[in-house]
């Protein structure tokens, strides 16, 4: 009895409640409690701002009679991270002449054309001639000065250091390489030089007997005729003669660019060539290497995916940065030099006398920017090629992302979640505040957005915050569509918050 008068109690009160809910017009009830929508303080990029602030930076002087180099803090503008370094490179050298650390006669200074080219985390210093004037020692020295002070920026793992365009041996013989180096900041300068020295071919010794493991930088053409890209690695050298140096960097460039295409019937550039690498001095100073592949190159480069400008422009740049006292490099395919080279992108033109040299081909190099695109539903992290001295330019890496995959990775089932009628131009600006970036898109890319539907939103609104933060440095972005924010697209993203990096996605 009582569970039953319980149930008719709790009948009536429902009842009520809907009678008197019923009586309450629609326009009469209450609003449901929501939380607040996002309030954003920024207002949206109109045009790009600088990423990069004024920062402290540290320039490693080397001091006589002093064995470790000395710390001097300097503060450079906001600039991009070429200016940066060549900055750096600029204060230290003159930091250098000013304190008579080293002993010359004309003050030390970088080639002006390319002072630094900074690709993939390796830069290359180029000094005038006057470094010649140093002793082994003392070049040595100044070497490990500018890797140490170059090295401490985020961006830079190794550094080389050419004079006048060519490697230096370090070595009366002229067959020590100097090859990469990083940063020592706290070691003892006589002990380096020390080791260096133990590398060195014994007096009366046979330098092709002369073993050598040291760290070098190896170039390697990128597919459809992109350029070429580097990577600094660990090589060993059977002997020190400018032919076996010269034979393990072209294993080493056909071993990268297996790795990088990753498959097995990629074929190897040792198959192709006629013999070992020959050298020679030329007449205006200078060795002259010359490799001789099989008429039949052409299968190598279509299995590479490029071409013989890109495959000539990575040799040539391998060789000259390592090789010490190289000047030019000779292809010769079957019985001719190859002479005239170029691409849809980068026009050589003739080659006289089929020598090529490193300053023609370093607009081949490019930089390289992280940028996420789709495989299996999934966001994947790729590495694109972009232009070397715009790598840090958030502008630069959407740009890479709207390009898509390259052949190679769409052979892999590798997709671009943007949009194909997206370009460049739909980034109206970017800008940073604080750790967040703000990007204003156009209201063609929301609309396209739209219509790829609420299934692609997740990914695309995820590639493009992680292409920007991976590569910036920054945590967050928001996004701004000619000015405005929108809450609501194609799904149930909420647009107008703040997105946080997600590489786990």
């Amino acid at each position: 009895m009582i569970k039953k008068a319980c149930c008719l109690l709790t009948a009536l009160c429902l009842l009520m409640a809907v009678t008197g809910c019923a009586r309450k017009g629609a326009e009469e009830r209450e609003p449901v409690n929501t939380l607040p929508p996002a309030s954003v303080r920024w207002e949206a990029p109109d045009g790009d701002r600088a990423i990069r602030k004024p920062a402290d930076y540290v320039l490693y002087v080397p001091e006589q009679n002093a064995q470790q180099l000395e710390p001097v803090g300097i503060r450079l503008d906001e600039a991009d991270l070429k200016d940066t370094a060549s900055e750096l490179v600029r204060n230290l050298l003159r930091e250098i002449n000013e304190s008579g650390a080293l002993r010359t006669e004309r003050e030390l200074d970088t080639v002006r054309e390319t002072p630094v080219e900074i690709s993939r985390g390796v830069c290359t210093v180029n000094l005038s001639s006057s470094a010649l004037q140093l002793s082994y020692s003392d070049y040595y020295r100044l070497a490990i000065a500018l890797s140490t002070t170059l090295s401490a920026l985020d961006e830079i793992e190794y550094v080389n250091v050419l004079t006048a365009g060519q490697s230096v041996a370090l070595d009366s013989a002229g067959r020590l390489p100097m090859g990469s180096l990083i940063g020592h900041a706290d070691e003892n300068l006589s002990v380096l030089w020390e080791q260096m020295e133990a590398r060195r071919t014994p007096q009366g010794g046979d330098a092709g007997k002369t073993l050598l493991s040291t760290q070098a930088t190896v170039y390697y053409p990128l597919t459809e005729g992109r350029g070429i890209a580097c990577e600094s690695r660990r090589i060993s050298f059977e002997g020190q003669t400018a032919s076996q140096l010269s034979s393990a960097l072209l294993d080493a460039i056909g071993g990268t660019v297996r790795a990088k295409i990753e498959s097995d019937s990629v074929p190897d550039l040792w198959e192709y060539m006629v013999h070992e690498p020959v050298t020679n001095e030329m007449e205006e100073g200078g060795k002259l290497i010359t490799l001789s592949f099989r008429g039949d190159l052409q299968e190598l480069l279509d299995g590479w995916h490029t071409d013989i400008s890109c495959l000539a422009a990575a040799i040539t740049m391998t060789l000259t940065t390592f090789v010490p006292g190289t000047a030019a490099v000779c292809l010769r395919i079957g019985d001719k030099p190859v002479t005239e080279l170029g691409n849809n992108r980068f026009s050589v033109g003739t080659i006289l006398g089929g020598l090529m040299r490193r300053n023609t081909f370093i607009r081949f190099l490019t930089g390289s920017t992280g940028v996420y695109f789709v495989k299996d539903g999934a966001l994947v992290r790729t590495e694109q090629p972009v232009e070397r001295d715009a790598a840090d330019s958030p502008r630069v890496q959407l740009a890479a992302l709207m390009q898509g995959p390259d052949s190679v990775e769409r052979e892999k089932g590798i997709v671009s979640p943007m949009p194909e009628s997206i370009r460049e131009d739909d980034l109206l600006g970017i800008s940073a505040e604080g750790e967040t970036l703000l990007v204003n898109f156009s209201r063609r890319f929301l609309e396209a957005v739209k219509d790829q539907g609420p299934e692609n939103e997740m990914l695309l609104c995820y590639a493009v915050v992680n292409t920007l933060c991976c590569n910036t440095g920054m945590k967050r972005v928001c996004f701004f569509f000619e000015g405005e924010q929108a809450e609501k697209i194609a799904g149930e993203i909420y647009w107008a918050g703040e997105f946080l990096y997600n590489p786990e996605l």
